[in-house]
């Protein structure tokens, strides 16, 4: 029998960036995007609706920044894992995310591998 896929919604004010990460995650017969937002209240509403496993969060972004969509996702739903993705490298921005309830905090950069395997790392912790 086929383990269930982990389910994902990626939130990202960047269209083209959600785009490339989806092409790059359907490839995985074991992950599915289930939405995608470009805000953080949608993707807090895209969270609420689909119930993903994990979700991967951009910082900067208009209406609500990452971190504090990711504040609020933790606290709502504990069962969904969030990992910050960003542009940004400094400490702070990770020690927020962390304090926020971040799984794990990643560079946009990261590369596929590395993403692939944060994407499993989380979603197997309960």
């Amino acid at each position: 029998m086929a383990a269930t896929p982990t389910r994902i919604v990626i939130v990202d004010d960047s269209e083209p960036y959600r785009r490339a990460i989806r092409v790059t995650l359907q490839k995985k017969h074991n992950l599915q995007i289930v939405a995608e937002a470009e805000d953080g209240l949608a993707g807090i509403e895209a969270v609420e609706k689909h119930r993903p496993g994990v979700v991967l969060m951009d910082i900067s972004m208009p209406h609500l920044n990452g971190i504090d969509a990711t504040r609020i996702i933790t606290s709502k739903f504990p069962d969904t894992k969030v990992i910050v993705l960003t542009m940004y490298k400094d400490e702070s921005f990770s020690d927020r995310a962390y304090q926020a309830g971040a799984c794990q905090f990643l560079p946009k950069d990261c590369g596929k591998k590395k993403l692939i395997s944060a994407i499993e790392d989380c979603s197997s912790r309960h």
